[in-house]
């Protein structure tokens, strides 16, 4: 054990960083092989070498300070250390796009540290295949769903318990713990059944130009046309922030016995929305695409709040010009057939969610079909 009082000035123990990994699963994974938890090893080292560990999220932007001490601490060069940062690893990915900068119910001196780490979703295939159990970086990104590796559903959570932050990390040279740390559930129970390389469904294809685009990849022409990478994420980042705001009301509202909108139904929202406005071969083909298009966001526009919708058209004039151009249509035939009237949801319809059966019905989303809780991907 290490205690704050005699933390040493290096580690006698640092396994070496995983190239695809977070910096706080290596972290963890140091504290396991040192027979000590994360907020012991933090400790240790915030005695050592002081305040350096700063920012919100030991995950995301971490000082040169930081860098160069935990380089020291661990034994290992800076480069490695500095490539684990969300933020030089993806410089393109906003924070307000990531799992959360905290596990939910979190102690404040937790022995994981959770309220200093980036959440995240998980591969069982992965999982069972990781010779060294590790996190994943894309893993903790809120508009990736599918594992860029497998292409099946990531899990949030334990599928038995639910317990969010359900990996152990295991020390040195020993054999991966796949077992839920907080029920023993085998988190890899069930991966015979599920299949890889599946046919590329179009959400994939969404999550695969996003990743792309965080990378600053431009998407292809079939997709937008002539969209640039920081116009894509840009659309992708407003429409996966409002509505996640928009269709999970805040527990205060009436209707707190509804079932949370998954991550999976926003993402196909989006994703409707983005192949909705694809460039078409034919006339026909596109007033079709049109007459659509209007449909898909004016029922959006319904449960957009009246707050949310003027952010939100200040925010489009940086979208691509396909997406915009939808937006201002269905937003010019919502003014017209409700004037004068505000074309979003009412401030007196806060709370109501009874229009999302709209958004169910006309995305063709899974709600209504969800196994238990627990139970089902994001």
């Amino acid at each position: 054990m290490i205690s704050s009082a005699i933390a040493p000035i290096q580690l006698p123990f640092a396994p070496r960083p995983i190239s695809t990994e977070l910096l706080s699963s290596w972290l963890l994974r140091v504290a396991a092989a040192n027979l000590v938890s994360l907020w012991e090893l933090l400790q240790g080292f915030e005695f050592r070498y002081g305040r350096v560990l700063t920012n919100v999220t030991v995950d995301y932007s971490l000082g040169d300070a930081a860098v160069a001490a935990l380089s020291q601490f661990c034994r290992v060069a800076p480069e490695k250390i500095r490539a684990l940062d969300l933020r030089q690893r993806s410089p393109h990915l906003s924070p307000a796009l990531l799992l959360g900068f905290r596990f939910q119910n979190a102690l404040l001196v937790c022995p994981r540290y959770s309220l200093r780490r980036v959440r995240y979703a998980f591969c069982p295939l992965c999982i069972a295949r990781q010779r060294v159990l590790h996190v994943r970086w894309d893993w903790s990104v809120a508009c990736l769903i599918h594992c860029a590796v497998h292409r099946t559903p990531l899990l949030d959570g334990c599928p038995a318990c639910g317990e969010p932050d359900p990996l152990t990390f295991s020390g040195l040279d020993l054999s991966p713990i796949r077992l839920c740390r907080s029920c023993g559930m085998d988190l890899t129970e069930g991966v015979d059944h599920l299949s890889e390389g599946r046919e590329k469904t179009n959400l994939q294809a969404i999550e695969d130009a996003f990743r792309a685009a965080l990378m600053g990849v431009t998407p292809g022409p079939a997709l937008l046309g002539e969209a640039t990478d920081r116009a894509f994420r840009q659309f992708v980042e407003d429409m996966f922030q409002v509505l996640t705001r928009s269709l999970n009301p805040p527990s205060a509202c009436p209707s707190t016995s509804a079932v949370p909108v998954l991550r999976r139904d926003i993402l196909q929202i989006i994703a409707a929305l983005i192949l909705n406005a694809a460039p078409s071969s034919g006339p026909s083909a596109r007033c079709k695409r049109y007459a659509r298009g209007l449909i898909l966001w004016a029922t959006l526009l319904k449960v957009i709040p009246e707050y949310e919708g003027i952010t939100l058209e200040q925010s489009s004039r940086r979208w691509p010009v396909a997406l915009r151009r939808r937006f201002v249509s269905a937003l010019y035939y919502r003014t017209r057939k409700r004037w004068p009237y505000t074309p979003y949801r009412a401030a007196g319809d806060f709370g109501n969610r009874f229009k999302y059966s709209d958004v169910v019905s006309v995305y063709d989303l899974s709600a209504g079909k969800r196994p238990p809780s627990g139970k089902f991907p994001i």
